[in-house]
């Protein structure tokens, strides 16, 4: 059992509370979650934070130097979609030209350009923002010129291989793209369209999450299962 301490964090706090492996939860500056493990060990993570060595988005990083890091960072809202989205291509080496991505609501120029660096992509992306009113739910529509595969399901082994085993993102094809797919849940959501062309194909790739799910507290929760050692979907 750990004792944890957060920064202000409401979302956050009803999640450890109930977390089993969480003892106590008290409040105060510094890093959003930070605990002492085996007694000496001072371990800490951030948010948004792309000046920590050890970033990322968890399901795209390799867990060990996760479990033995000091600190590390999940990404912002913005950087979580845009990895979501584009990591898999750019993992693979497909992406040719800087992506489109336009998001639901206001980021920071170049926010999700340090995101992308951790999946290989130092190309950029032409970012946008269209604020939509869509409660706690923020979303992204990204477009990338890919070099054509030999089938379609290249592109499904890629991302298969990425988040199919994962409890944080699904995909979803077979219902209405609604809000209420994500709503208040720990996960994120995409879908995957496929322009097929000769040696260039577009792939289109809409995201959406809870701004307190997947692109908030409850993404936080999922670093600290897997950097503690502990079963990734633990309190969520």
């Amino acid at each position: 059992m750990l004792d944890v301490q957060i920064a202000p964090y409401p979302a956050l706090r009803r999640l450890l509370e109930r977390h089993p492996r969480v003892a106590s939860v008290s409040e105060s500056g510094g890093a959003p979650l930070r605990w002492v493990q085996d007694g000496h060990w001072h371990r800490r993570i951030w948010v948004g934070r792309s000046d920590i060595e050890l970033k990322g988005l968890v399901e795209l990083m390799d867990n060990n130097p996760l479990v033995c890091a000091d600190e590390m960072s999940v990404p912002s809202a913005a950087g979580t979609l845009a990895l979501i989205a584009l990591g898999p291509l750019a993992r693979a080496g497909l992406i040719l030209e800087p992506p489109t991505c336009q998001l639901s609501f206001e980021a920071a120029e170049g926010e999700v350009d340090d995101w992308l660096t951790t999946t290989g992509w130092k190309g950029g992306v032409t970012l946008s923002t269209s604020p939509l009113d869509t409660g706690e739910v923020v979303s992204s529509v990204t477009i990338a010129a890919i070099a054509s595969p030999p089938a379609w399901s290249d592109i499904d082994d890629l991302y298969g291989e990425a988040f199919g085993r994962s409890f944080n993102v699904r995909r979803n094809e077979g219902s209405e793209w609604d809000t209420h797919i994500v709503a208040g849940t720990a996960h994120a959501a995409y879908r995957l369209r496929l322009t097929p062309g000769d040696e260039q194909s577009l792939v289109t790739i809409q995201v959406m999450a809870d701004r307190e799910g997947k692109c908030g507290a409850a993404q936080i929760v999922h670093a600290f299962n897997v950097t503690a050692g502990f079963e990734e979907s633990l309190g969520l």
